[in-house]
């Protein structure tokens, strides 16, 4: 149905390149799936969105026009990002009184929500 949004998360684990495949399940999905995107073109209110850490394994196909055809690329957060991270994921917990989040964002240079989730 229509409108609507499909996100597909780490789509590189179901539609990597098909030449670096083994099997013939991924083959068969990367194949499934472009069709499939190809016959959304006529239903205009249909977005299809996914997101990967590894772009460069996404079988080509899928980046055709009409298919994954815009790329945005969302770096990693800078001191401030982190920063704001930290505090989303610590505003419901007691923290000790030496812990500074200022200082962990500044210490934290190429970690990622999930990285800074874990700490």
């Amino acid at each position: 149905n229509s409108p609507a949004i499909v996100f597909i998360d780490e789509l590189d684990a179901i539609a990597p390149k098909r030449e670096k495949t083994h099997g013939e399940i991924e083959c068969r999905i990367v194949s499934q799936l472009s069709t499939l995107m190809d016959g959304l073109k006529q239903r205009s209110h249909v977005i299809v969105m996914a997101a990967t850490n590894r772009l460069d394994s996404i079988d080509p196909a899928l980046r055709r026009f009409g298919r994954f055809d815009r790329e945005v690329d969302i770096g990693i957060p800078d001191a401030i990002g982190r920063l704001e991270i930290l505090r989303i994921h610590t505003k419901n917990m007691k923290l000790a009184d030496d812990v500074d989040l200022v200082q962990i964002g500044n210490e934290t240079h190429g970690y990622v929500g999930a990285d800074l989730k874990s700490l």
